[in-house]
């Protein structure tokens, strides 16, 4: 195998492991332990706040990873309810109604995905089934019918069953955001440099106030930050390009230069191709005025997030692989993408500012 061929088996073996432990949003204890032993593995220091896991790597930037994923859990009812939206309400009390258009996609996306209960702390798995529908609730909650389950626990977390699959051009599966974990760990065996720290409830909007918690005591304030995580795109051109994509800017907050401009750097070096994501949008939207059509966002990150709710007091730039089917079990990649992404990380916690 070449260099590029050997790296990206790495990712795709890792990934693969990261996706039999189950990290259902707000249920990711899970993960969070066997990512803290995984790293421990190879020698490093590893913290465990809660909803966090914090590993030192050595001198470099801070960087960040959420792992948890979509998928489902038990209600007081027995009903098994999209987990996003019933640990925003019955968690956190956020009184946040699912909307029909959302429904209509977890309906397009998961209808006859095969799903298992799990164990809370330990994982362990306890049954599964096949969700035959999707159905909105007049509570607003999103019911997932998975009629093959026996009668579980309230409080229960159901996650996909789905490993990752490879094809002649893609890799698919659930990659949001296992596959940066499963990068942040392949390049640890290869020299990263840093602080890695991998959040919980990314997908609720509340993964910024569990780092923020634990960084004003830990780092004060930084100006390095670097978050990485998969970024949509309408088809496969752009990871099949091979490219990496950088930000500016989301919708929320505008980004660290400095940052922005170590990472471009270190994409260069690797011989990356280049996506800022935010001047891409801004060219579409443009198009899109032009044929009469709505605008898209600039959308929302984790990074958006903490620096908006930090002041500025914790800043950076983001490292994004490009995929399509978004948030689906399909969600796809290429290994060229992929490597480049690694390569790229491994180039600018390397480099001094």
């Amino acid at each position: 195998m070449s260099a590029p061929d050997v790296l990206s088996a790495r990712i795709l073996a890792k990934t693969n492991e990261y996706l039999d432990f189950p990290s259902v949003v707000g249920h990711e204890t899970p993960f969070l332990d066997h990512l803290a032993r995984d790293f421990e593995s190879l020698g490093h220091t590893v913290h465990r706040p809660r909803n966090l896991c914090v590993v030192e790597l050595g001198d470099g930037p801070v960087m960040l990873a959420h792992v948890d994923r979509h998928g489902g859990v038990v209600d007081g009812g027995g009903a098994i309810i999209y987990a996003a939206h019933a640990i925003k309400n019955d968690k956190y009390g956020e009184q946040a109604p699912a909307s029909a258009d959302l429904a209509a996609k977890v309906r397009e996306r998961y209808v006859g995905e095969e799903v298992f209960a799990y164990d809370r702390l330990t994982g362990g798995r306890i049954a599964y089934g096949t969700i035959d529908g999707v159905e909105q609730n007049p509570d607003g909650h999103i019911r997932l019918d998975v009629p093959d389950l026996p009668a579980l626990d309230a409080g229960t977390p159901v996650a996909f069953a789905r490993r990752l699959e490879r094809g002649n051009a893609y890799v698919v599966g659930q990659l949001d955001n296992p596959v940066s974990a499963a990068v942040l760990r392949v390049c640890a065996e290869q020299g990263l440099t840093g602080t890695l720290v991998f959040t919980a409830e990314e997908e609720i909007g509340r993964s910024a106030e569990h780092f923020l918690g634990w960084a004003d005591a830990s780092l004060k304030t930084r100006q390095d930050l670097l978050v990485l995580d998969t970024t949509p795109f309408d088809d496969g051109a752009i990871s099949q390009a091979g490219a990496v994509v950088l930000r500016r800017r989301d919708a929320t907050a505008d980004f660290n230069d400095a940052m922005y401009d170590r990472l471009h750097a270190a994409a260069k070096a690797c011989n990356a191709p280049i996506i800022t994501k935010c001047e891409y949008i801004i060219a579409e939207n443009a198009a899109r005025e032009a044929q009469g059509l709505a605008a898209k966002s600039l959308g929302l990150t984790e990074l958006g997030k903490i620096t908006a709710r930090s002041k500025g007091a914790f800043a950076g730039t983001t490292l994004q692989v490009p995929t399509f089917n978004y948030h689906s079990n399909q969600e796809s990649t290429t290994p060229q993408a992929l490597v480049a992404y690694a390569r790229t990380l491994i180039a600018a916690s390397n480099a001094r500012p």
